[in-house]
């Protein structure tokens, strides 16, 4: 018997999550803002975050994300370090409609900036998921993507696809599975050959992020992300 895949397309935005509706100037002037700092690069220790000089965020490691720390809002100088090696310096606006985050990738910190309504809240009894995308220094095609994701449910063989924009930083919302094994495979848009792979277990209750970035030689890859 020939089993056959199903395929469901789903868009998806270049995003990054809303998690409150605050009062006031949305670009953070005059309040606090929320701000997460996501640690994607293998081969560096763990980072801290400075806001204005001030500490906010220490010792995040490799293939985890900070709690969420309040910060001042509005335009802020942000410095990440590991250890005395100051890894980047940024200057942007941290609004108070959405988490504001930071991803170090390629021991580089980049700033994730587009919104989509979102409350960020992981369901106890379900897989809780979403995709990051850092671009990197190579726009080269293929930038257009298939992410094409297994994930546990009666059929084994069926697959979502779902678009994406490599050129594009991106910080997607949360998506809700049944827990078990997830396999994501990134290829061009359209079919190929497949570009980055990872595959990982998510329990109940558990949120992960699929964080795809792209090399100087235009290589991909994809690193899973532990969220508090």
């Amino acid at each position: 018997m020939t089993s056959h895949t199903r395929s469901a397309r789903w868009p998806w935005v270049a995003v990054l999550v809303a998690f409150t509706a605050c009062s006031g100037d949305p670009t953070g002037n005059g309040g606090e803002a929320e701000l997460r700092v996501l640690h994607a690069t293998a081969a560096l220790g763990t980072v801290d975050v400075y806001v204005g000089g001030i500490r906010v965020v220490q010792g995040v490691a490799f293939g985890s994300a900070s709690q969420l720390v309040r910060v001042p809002g509005g335009l802020q100088h942000i410095e990440v370090r590991a250890g005395q090696q100051l890894l980047g310096a940024l200057d942007p606006t941290l609004s108070l409609a959405h988490v504001n985050s930071l991803v170090i990738a390629e021991g580089v910190p980049q700033w994730l900036g587009s919104v989509t309504p979102d409350t960020g809240q992981a369901a106890p009894s379900r897989a809780n998921l979403r995709m990051i995308n850092v671009v990197g220094p190579n726009g080269d095609p293929p930038n257009l993507l298939d992410v094409l994701v297994k994930a546990p449910n009666p059929n084994p063989d069926s697959v979502m696809t779902f678009g994406l924009d490599s050129r594009v930083a991106s910080y997607g919302t949360l998506m809700y599975f049944d827990p078990g094994a997830f396999q994501f495979r990134y290829v061009p848009d359209g079919g190929g050959a497949t570009l980055a792979e990872v595959s990982f277990s998510v329990a109940a209750g558990e949120k992960k992020a699929v964080v795809l970035e792209r090399n100087a030689n235009g290589s991909y890859r994809a690193t899973v992300v532990l969220e508090p």
